[in-house]
């Protein structure tokens, strides 16, 4: 289908109800259309989306693009985790939500004051999350459709009947990877070489398929990619990096424009191709790829607007092997989170006019007993989300959980990803309601929705619930901590 947009006619209040609900008396939907939008925007997305199929009122009103924009303007990014797996076919998306706004919020009557850790009680009711599933599509769905020898039928052991019907498919087939976020949208490449072909809105289930890329004389497989936004052109882009040559490869950079139908060289890449660039990441108009070079950690940087890459003050660090060191986006700065020794140090890029610079902004001591009488669990962390009330949340890659850590409380939370045996990957993603349709250029557009395709059918293994298992630790005084946030 073509990208089409109806236009959308809400009159000053809520009406066209159906006979019979006029009869029961005044409704919610007879408040004001500006009402009824400050209600819904209270929600977390799950239970936006739960409204929208409950009346027509609600369902043009969430449709609404204005809608989409007032509740964009309000969201905040969560935690978005997916299983993964060499072997296994997972398209489900998990963002982890709080039920309220106020569930990540720790109130004063939780501690005496900044020093009195000692009597500290704390109750897992001050911290509720909730997991709410996405999916994304599948490679080729219609495959998956016509091919009868991929389906097995789950029958109901105690009375026989039958269940959803079960996918059993190739992972190399029909997987891709989620390359990174932007403003809602997710960059999804396939798996082998890395190659941008998709851009999804998990929340509103609308994916697109990029247009091949142009065949370059000699081009290498290695390619490494990402979304963003330009914010002075308006326009969203894919950025393509890949080698180009032989004997001697030179690294190449190209990007497309969501909406036009090819790729526009930009030129020559200041990395070389012996660098695994790693952790993706957009902000306020650039794209950032991170590093290790055989000397020194180096973030690679891409402005969109102008489409040239730029240089970044070196990091203040350096390690001699390239490993618990992850990039991420924290209080909207670029954040680099570094896990080496007993210290975990979240380092943000500060903009000083023309001048940037590296500061620490959080530094914990880890060798000290926590979680159930263990110490803190080593590895990979990625920062998540630096809450309202001065918490941070980071994903560990090692266990598999999320760790929330209160800098002024010593709270620890440790939320383990249960009910799935996986390993599993997180990005921090702003859920949207912004539709495909209306971030595009040009008109001819293929869009498709991920619900209207293979909906029935369930992969082996999406059947079995997801759920977050709570635990809390409170340290010992003396453990140490520190918040730099007030570092100019």
């Amino acid at each position: 289908m073509k990208r089409k947009r109806k236009s959308i006619a809400y009159p000053t209040k809520v009406g066209n109800k159906d006979e019979h609900i006029e009869q029961m008396g005044p409704v919610i939907t007879d408040l004001p259309k500006f009402i009824c939008q400050i209600i819904l925007l209270k929600l977390p997305t799950r239970s936006i989306l739960i409204c929208k199929c409950v009346c027509k009122t609600w369902r043009v009103l969430i449709s609404d693009p204005e809608f989409a924009k007032m509740h964009f303007a309000q969201a905040e990014a969560y935690p978005m985790v997916r299983p993964w797996g060499p072997t296994r076919v997972s398209r489900t998306l998990y963002l982890v939500e709080p039920e309220d706004e106020f569930s990540l919020a720790i109130k004063d009557k939780d501690y005496l004051s900044d020093c009195d850790y000692g009597s500290l009680k704390f109750d897992k009711c001050h911290f509720r999350m909730n997991l709410a599933k996405y999916k994304l599509p599948l490679r080729d769905a219609e495959k998956v459709m016509n091919n009868d020898d991929n389906v097995n039928l789950m029958r109901n052991r105690k009375h026989g009947s039958k269940r959803m019907p079960c996918i059993k498919i190739r992972p190399n087939d029909h997987k891709y990877n989620v390359v990174n976020s932007c403003n809602g949208f997710l960059c999804l490449s396939e798996p082998i070489f890395n190659d941008p072909v998709v851009v999804c809105n998990p929340v509103t289930g609308e994916f697109m398929h990029l247009p091949e890329a142009s065949k370059r004389e000699n081009q290498k497989v290695t390619i490494h990619c990402g979304i963003g936004f330009s914010p002075k052109a308006n326009r969203y882009k894919v950025v393509r990096i890949f080698d180009q040559g032989s004997p001697h490869p030179i690294t190449m950079a190209e990007a497309h424009t969501l909406g036009s139908s090819s790729w526009k060289l930009i030129g020559s890449c200041p990395c070389s191709s012996y660098n695994q660039l790693a952790f993706p990441t957009y902000i306020e108009g650039a794209l950032y790829w991170f590093y290790y070079d055989p000397l020194k950690y180096v973030i690679l940087s891409f402005d969109l607007d102008s489409e040239n890459f730029q240089s970044l003050p070196p990091l203040p660090f350096q390690r001699e092997q390239y490993r618990n060191v992850s990039m991420g986006v924290l209080g909207n700065c670029l954040c680099v989170c570094d896990a080496h020794g007993i210290h975990i140090n979240l380092w943000v890029l500060k903009n000083h006019g023309a001048k940037r610079s590296w500061r620490r902004k959080i530094s914990i001591e880890t060798d000290h007993f926590g979680f159930d009488g263990e110490r803190w669990p080593s590895g990979l962390y990625k920062p998540m989300k630096y809450c309202k009330d001065g918490g941070l949340l980071m994903f560990n890659y090692r266990t598999n959980a999320l760790i929330y850590h209160h800098p002024k409380t010593h709270r620890f939370i440790y939320l383990k990803l249960r009910g799935i045996k996986s390993n599993f990957s997180a990005i921090s993603h702003v859920p949207s309601f912004i539709s495909l349709k209306d971030i595009l250029v040009g008109d001819d557009v293929n869009i498709l929705n991920i619900n209207s395709r293979c909906a029935q059918m369930k992969l082996l293994g999406e059947t079995r619930a997801l759920f977050l298992e709570e635990e809390i630790a409170d340290l010992a005084s003396d453990f140490f901590t520190s918040d730099s946030s007030d570092e100019d």
